[in-house]
């Protein structure tokens, strides 16, 4: 995969893939991970064992974070293309903050998991304290939630076997963090490059039902709600009620982080801040994500006309 920029490398020449490939971020990739079953709980009790690698989609997310870095880099040496690029960019940075916010909306299964999210957290609250004001650093602490107080990799092995795990890990760990822009199965996320301009173009061009998400999140919440009403929930109902919460806040987050193209996505954002800001049962760190998730789509809408922001209907 091309992550850096050559030195005689420009976006007029870049060779763009003629292929149009599906583009699929990591939020939106969960709902095809919804296995059928007899009834709906039992299917969100059986999602929660389909649940992806979190160590993946860190990769994923930085690989796409260093596409955006090339991006900037080639703008820079021909200013002019900014219009042509643009759209590029903005596709990129869906599908970055998509993985950073699947990142730490789902939970770690495993001991690379757990090292994933915290490495991410870790980034993230040392850039908020550079870069972000008092509202964002304790937004970036609710998101990311209790870290440990020593940094899992500073623990030192003290033996030749745990040498050479740790060996292994780090290798798998690095491996994992560069991965290839290969082609995936259908409706599963993968890594995108400047070369794939066109797709990615297609991809954020196209137009979302935000009011259909939403209703989707609504179903599931309202499911949640039904289940922890349950005065001795079995294992497969708290399972049901776990991945019901991931599955409607996923949703919640696609609404926050895609601009309003119209009056009916303004108003679904809308309800959808609204909904997510009533829910005190909820984990605070997914209202958290979802502020963050809003913000981030506010961004992107207040770079053209075409996009409309929630404050000026508020």
């Amino acid at each position: 995969m091309n992550t850096k920029t050559r030195r005689d490398e420009l976006l007029s020449t870049i060779a763009i893939d003629p292929i149009l490939h599906h583009v699929v971020d990591d939020l939106a990739a969960l709902e095809r991970l919804i296995p059928e079953a007899p009834s709906e709980i039992e299917s969100l009790a059986l999602f929660r064992n389909q649940l992806p690698r979190l160590l993946e989609i860190r990769g994923r997310g930085q690989a796409h974070t260093e596409q955006v870095r090339r991006l900037i880099e080639l703008i820079a040496r021909e200013p002019h293309q900014v219009e042509t690029w643009i759209d590029v960019v903005n596709a990129l940075t869906i599908v970055t903050n998509a993985s950073n916010l699947a990142l730490l909306l789902l939970p770690a299964r495993s001991d690379d998991d757990a090292w994933a999210r915290e490495q991410f957290g870790r980034n993230l609250l040392r850039h908020t304290r550079r870069n972000g004001d008092g509202e964002e650093i304790a937004l970036a602490h609710r998101a990311v939630g209790e870290l440990p107080r020593r940094p899992h990799h500073l623990t030192l092995p003290d033996t030749g076997d745990a040498v050479r795990e740790i060996i292994e890990t780090m290798a798998r760990r690095a491996g994992a963090l560069q991965p290839k822009a290969e082609a995936a199965e259908p409706g599963a996320p993968c890594v995108y490059t400047l070369e794939q301009a066109k797709s990615l173009k297609a991809y954020f061009t196209a137009a979302r039902d935000l009011a259909g998400m939403f209703g989707r999140a609504q179903q599931l919440l309202a499911m949640v709600d039904e289940m922890r009403a349950i005065t001795e929930p079995d294992a497969m109902t708290t399972d049901a009620i776990e991945s019901g919460l991931i599955l409607a806040y996923a949703t919640l987050l696609r609404v926050a982080l895609w601009p309003a193209r119209c009056e009916a996505d303004v108003a679904a954002k809308i309800a959808a801040r609204d909904l997510v800001r009533s829910r005190d049962a909820d984990p605070d760190r997914f209202g958290a994500l979802w502020e963050i998730a809003f913000g981030q789509g506010e961004t992107v809408a207040g770079q053209s006309s075409r996009f409309l922001n929630v404050a000026e209907y508020d």
